[in-house]
């Protein structure tokens, strides 16, 4: 698309210290139950009465005790035939079982028996490039991947012609590729190795991002918003409009709106990506952002948590508790989640203004916070972080191993990817606690951190972004 070169320094990264193996489902050896010969068979193989032959054994003191055996070269040559085609049976057994039974047997091993089996035979190598094969193997690690509809919408058509269409595309699907693709990709986050560019652009730190499979938008210091082409890492667009620094941005496929030190919010059109409106009423920086297709809601050093109308930009209501600058919010249902620099995490109903829950237990001012509807995990300067149930405010879990302010993290499902003023990117296992991954990322501290199935974006107070890049060379457009 871009006939110049990025303008960006690749590196390789040195590989991540895991602080313990991830477990892979795909790592665990599966054995297959030995071959059975019926009685007839075993007896056919077993060594004829002049081949049982064993060396002499002496006790103590005791005489030798000699047996004398004849051998019969007919018995010999007959053992020797026996052998070979007990081997060859045994070698081409799968192409003497039904279909279904082979392939179920086949789809039991792990990867890399797959692997040798396609080298044994003509049979087995068919066998393994079965694509029921490796669809069925794809649903049972709970692998998925993105399926298009050829019609022109997927509400136009029946739920039969629905369901002959996913056969279809089931049938069209290359589901071996597919699969090695995905290991491949869970290999590189259990081994911490990517590739990894520093894109370079902004004339001053970077305080925060946002990126999908196609672009990154980056705010910074310098006051300007960056959109960022993920393939050719070129700039694609600059915007101005704040009189302060970019603290913060979120964006859908219509708006995006970022907030500023200079106490204000813009709301950008993402189409034409023309300022549409600026919101006034923080008295002071705005420090982050969020909103849904209702609300957008503010955090701000003012203390305060403003609300306002997404469709007019009219504020609804000003939330106030906070003894602190309130320095993340989540919005998730009727539910707004804080982190303030009063070392509380408070959870609000957005449509009365009310305190639900207050979650206490880290000792210093909470920097960071994230909320699926379940769980709430924040980030501290006191150095830890700490997974709550959002229902009963129980601290579940504490990790420990950063050894500055968490500033940034972000989670999905069970892994967590924090970041912080130790200047280090740490991933870690939600289920077990456990540190998985730790980059080292030169001397500079993380402002903001977001990660998703290929890559980790970092924002950082040397005026770069940090692209770490697991997908580097597979195809992964496809898969979930």
């Amino acid at each position: 698309m871009y006939s110049k070169k990025p303008q960006s320094c690749e590196i390789e990264m040195t590989e991540a210290s895991p602080s313990s193996p991830y477990p892979m489902a795909l790592d665990s050896p599966i054995s297959l139950p030995a071959f059975y010969y019926p009685q007839q068979q075993q007896q056919q193989f077993m060594f004829p009465t002049e081949l049982a032959i064993a060396p002499p054994v002496r006790f103590g003191q005791g005489k030798k005790i000699e047996q004398r055996y004849t051998i019969n070269p007919l018995h010999i040559y007959t053992h020797q035939i026996n052998q070979s085609f007990l081997f060859l049976y045994m070698l081409d057994f799968l192409a003497h079982l039904p279909y279904e039974l082979s392939s179920r047997i086949i789809s039991l091993l792990d990867f890399k028996s797959l692997i040798s089996i396609s080298s044994v035979s003509k049979q087995w190598r068919a066998l393994y490039f079965d694509n029921d094969i490796w669809r069925r193997m794809m649903h049972e690690q709970g692998w998925g991947v993105q399926q298009q509809l050829t019609s022109n919408s997927r509400d136009s058509i029946s739920e039969q012609e629905n369901k002959q269409q996913q056969y279809m595309n089931d049938q069209a699907i290359n589901w071996h590729f597919q699969f090695t693709q995905k290991y491949q990709l869970l290999k590189r986050w259990n081994n911490g190795k990517v590739v990894s560019h520093f894109i370079m652009g902004h004339k001053q730190g970077v305080y925060c991002l946002q990126f999908d499979d196609d672009k990154l938008v980056t705010g910074s210091r310098d006051r300007t918003i960056k959109f960022w082409d993920l393939m050719s890492y070129q700039c694609l667009y600059t915007l101005q409009g704040h009189q302060g620094s970019v603290l913060c941005l979120k964006y859908d496929k219509d708006i995006m709106v970022s907030g500023s030190s200079d106490s204000t919010l813009i709301v950008w059109d993402m189409h034409t990506l023309q300022m549409v409106k600026q919101l006034k009423g923080h008295e002071g920086s705005v420090s982050d952002v969020c909103f849904d297709d209702r609300y957008i809601v503010s955090g701000s050093k003012d203390n305060n948590i403003h609300v306002w109308s997404r469709t007019n930009g009219e504020l609804v209501r000003v939330i106030r508790g906070h003894c602190a600058p309130v320095n993340n919010v989540c919005l998730y249902g009727d539910h707004i989640v804080s982190a303030s620099g009063d070392a509380t995490v408070r959870m609000w109903d957005i449509t009365t203004g009310t305190c639900i829950r207050q979650f206490t237990g880290h000792m210093h001012g909470v920097a960071c916070v994230r909320y699926d509807g379940k769980r709430i995990v924040s980030g501290s300067n006191d150095r830890t972080i700490k997974v709550w149930d959002a229902e009963t405010g129980q601290n579940i879990m504490t990790l420990e191993g950063h050894t500055d302010l968490i500033r940034t993290l972000q989670f999905v499902d069970n892994k967590i990817v924090s970041a912080g003023y130790d200047q280090s990117i740490r991933v870690w296992d939600m289920s077990t606690g456990q540190c998985l991954l730790s980059f080292q990322n030169g001397h500079s501290r993380i402002f903001n951190i977001q990660f998703d199935k290929n890559r980790i974006i970092s924002a950082r107070q040397d005026c770069n972004i940090l692209v770490m890049d697991f997908a580097h060379g597979l195809d992964t457009r496809y898969l979930q």
